[in-house]
């Protein structure tokens, strides 16, 4: 993927992936947000702006007929402590979303790679973000796919939301980290591997059964939790039938990472 002008050459003849251009684009940025999390906004225009007028990133995929924006990435720079950082610094992809209509048609991929590429060209070499351990979805793009991992567990972590992805259960979320330059930490040989199961569809199973969405959070958070004390990272995903399980791999030695609460 190359950038052309500014803007990434498209992948697919339906749609173009570029930086915000203008305060419509921003305006339709928050107007996404809200089809996609059912709220008015999460971020409105004034902080994306700011966010991408001070060394932050906004970049788009827009409809090539309509012009419209069918999906986005926010990030901004960030401090980290992980040595393999360049000069202690990371992008922190604060948000990202595909309207409903496109998923499936590799937006979020190409969003992420172009977000990448200008990173990098910005001497960064680390991006992360938070995401529902649960969703499935996000778990395939983010660890089968990009190949991030994971050695942080936050519970909690935005208190009692009202939208509707994330009414009714505690917003605990893993923390990624996407090293983008292969500097990542190193894992131990396959034989010190973990697993654990999550939901196929959490939304679907939550429009079922609240409880029993709740039953899962609270497994699985002191299943990371207990294998993140003891050194493991996620470090891949599989879906198959109706299971869905991380895949979970020692930290080469490493034995004191702690799970954040």
């Amino acid at each position: 993927m190359k950038l052309i002008n500014g803007a990434v050459a498209p992948t697919a003849t339906e749609y173009v992936i570029r930086p915000f251009e203008s305060i419509r684009d921003h305006e339709q940025c928050q107007e996404l947000q809200g089809q996609v999390w059912g709220t008015s906004y999460a971020v409105p225009v004034n902080m994306t702006v700011a966010m991408e007028r001070h060394g932050g990133l906004a970049i788009g995929a827009f409809d090539t007929a309509s012009r419209r924006l069918v999906g986005f990435a926010l990030s901004f720079v960030a401090p980290v402590s992980f040595p393999e950082a360049r000069d202690g610094l990371s992008h922190y992809s604060h948000m990202a979303a595909v309207a409903e209509a496109w998923r499936g048609k590799g937006v979020g991929t190409a969003l992420k790679k172009a977000q990448r590429e200008i990173v990098l060209s910005r001497g960064i070499n680390l991006i992360t973000w938070t995401y529902d351990p649960l969703e499935a979805r996000n778990a395939s793009l983010n660890v089968r796919k990009l190949g991030c991992i994971c050695r942080t567990y936050m519970r909690n972590v935005y208190g009692d939301m009202s939208d509707k992805m994330n009414a009714g259960i505690a917003t605990d979320r893993f923390e990624v980290e996407w090293w983008l330059d292969g500097q990542r930490p190193h894992l131990s040989p396959a034989s010190q591997r973990a697993e654990i199961e999550v939901p196929v569809d959490f939304q679907a199973m939550k429009k079922r059964d609240i409880n029993l969405a709740k039953a899962w959070r609270m497994r699985t958070r002191l299943q990371f939790e207990q294998a993140f004390r003891q050194g493991y990272a996620v470090s891949g995903f599989g879906v198959g039938g109706n299971r869905a399980y991380y895949t979970l791999t020692r930290l080469s030695g490493s034995t004191d990472i702690m799970a954040r609460s």
